[in-house]
């Protein structure tokens, strides 16, 4: 029966994956936005490990140990420009991190294999998620990999439209690679970017009036 469970689950997780989520805080002293933070995830009754200034191995250890934990993974980095403090999240139901006091963006990632989720901590932990680039990743990366295929093609001045197109492409999915790394090599490790922003529905209700019908 515990084999039976345990390769369901193993199937499940490379069929589905786990979804991670990632946060970005950024302060001027970290003592005075650790406690805003905790009381935060307290509130949310989120379980968290807090790690203050980790080496990266040890940060790459306790995060890949989470895959077998809750079906919901967390990663809230409050950073300064001298130190870091990790507070890794593990929870089996959906977590919200948009409250978070300081917050600067997140990200959301689905990943799939347990190397993944280790691969993934170690770009965390080495700071290669940040700044504007990977606020707006996919519309920046989108558009400059366009723009640059469109140059590209101008530029070989090729004939055939069929070629200029394919060119394009081809260009601009290059371009959108290697603007996309670290994350362009995620996929080769089972880990997927995926969006994190919520879209809200509005249904629109037209009552019609027949004739006959008494004004309310």
């Amino acid at each position: 029966m515990a084999l039976r469970k345990r390769i369901k689950r193993t199937l499940h997780l490379m069929s589905e994956g786990k979804i991670l989520k990632y946060a970005s805080v950024r302060c001027g002293i970290l003592s005075e936005c650790i406690k805003p933070v905790e009381e935060y995830l307290d509130s949310k009754k989120i379980h968290y490990t807090r790690l203050i200034d980790p080496d990266l191995y040890l940060l790459e250890t306790v995060g890949a140990s989470m895959y077998e934990s809750g079906s919901f993974l967390g990663v809230v980095e409050v950073k300064t420009d001298l130190s870091r403090t990790f507070y890794l999240l593990e929870s089996d139901v959906p977590m919200d991190l948009g409250g978070i006091p300081g917050l600067e963006f997140t990200l959301a990632f689905r990943v799939r294999k347990k190397e993944g989720l280790y691969e993934l901590f170690r770009i965390i932990g080495e700071g290669k998620i940040g700044g504007i680039r990977h606020k707006h990743r996919s519309t920046l990366n989108f558009l400059i990999s366009l723009l640059g295929g469109v140059v590209f093609s101008s530029v070989m001045e090729l004939g055939s439209y069929l070629m200029g197109f394919l060119s394009t492409i081809s260009f601009a999915l290059i371009v959108y690679l290697i603007l996309d790394y670290p994350f362009s090599l995620l996929y080769f490790k089972g880990v997927e970017v995926v969006s994190t922003q919520s879209h809200e529905e509005k249904v629109l209700i037209v009552k019609i009036k027949r004739p006959n019908d008494r004004g309310i």
